[in-house]
């Protein structure tokens, strides 16, 4: 069961959170990304957003 019920959206919150941030020139660290994540009730590791990203950039 998701920690929250937020957790279900956490693809949909990376995504909205690399779009937002993140460009050809500018990039976003994971702790960035984690605290980002947080700030929305999501808790994430570093290990699973690593996956979460390459499912992104596949469905891409």
């Amino acid at each position: 069961m998701p920690k929250s019920s937020n957790q279900k959206l956490k693809l949909i919150y990376l995504m909205k959170i690399l779009l937002e941030r993140t460009d050809e020139t500018h990039s976003i660290t994971m702790p960035e990304i984690i605290e980002a994540l947080a700030s929305y009730d999501i808790s994430a590791e570093r290990k699973s957003l690593y996956n979460d990203i390459e499912n992104l950039a596949i469905e891409s």
